[in-house]
């Protein structure tokens, strides 16, 4: 009866035992289910490439006040772009290149640099690195004048006096070289005294 009983028990804890292994066996994540979920969950920074290290770097021959301006213009800043432009289109420190200039410039305004907006309209105007056209360079001196370049708002009177990408309207042209005479502006101030004698007479 006693062997019996030993019996049974035995019994009893192997089928505990064998239960117990089987649940963890259930519940261990596999090692290569762990290593996959461990790489997936790495977080990748790839390295800045060569290519992009260099774009960023200046011509050799630039000076190094002209190397940081064009770093600067690389990194966005629109007055750099704006400065940097201005020495292609004069030759300062850098060979002459117009279409550089343009470049840059066009980078400048669209990054909303009045300055650059009127010095585009003013390319425009003369075909200096473009072709010549007097209605894309009213464009720009209208964009330019919209945000306070006084330079555009007298180029803008021109314009219109003289019908250049534009119908002539004295009017308007009379209209411009006020804002622009109200903002300082000596060739505007004398364009409004020119017409007025011409009106007088």
């Amino acid at each position: 009866m006693l062997d019996l009983a030993k019996s049974h028990l035995r019994l009893l804890l192997a089928g505990l035992v064998a239960g117990v292994l089987a649940g963890s066996a259930c519940t261990r994540p596999q090692a290569s289910t762990v290593a996959a979920d461990a790489s997936s969950s790495r977080v990748s920074h790839p390295s800045q490439s060569t290519s992009q290290l260099q774009s960023v770097q200046p011509p050799a021959n630039f000076s190094p006040e002209l190397a940081d301006t064009y770093r600067q213009a690389q990194s966005g800043d629109a007055r750099a772009m704006v400065k940097l432009a201005e020495a292609y289109e004069k030759g300062e420190a850098v060979p002459i290149d117009l279409p550089q200039s343009v470049t840059w410039l066009t980078k400048a305004a669209d990054a909303g640099d009045a300055t650059a907006m009127y010095l585009l309209g003013r390319m425009y105007a003369g075909g200096i690195g473009v072709e010549q056209d007097y209605v894309d360079a009213f464009d720009w001196y209208k964009r330019a004048a919209a945000n306070g370049n006084t330079d555009a708002m007298y180029s803008l009177g021109e314009a219109y006096e003289h019908g250049k990408g534009v119908r002539e309207d004295i009017q308007q042209a009379v209209n411009w070289y006020d804002k622009a005479t109200l903002r300082g502006s000596k060739p505007a101030k004398a364009a409004l005294d020119r017409l007025g004698e011409s009106f007088e007479r």
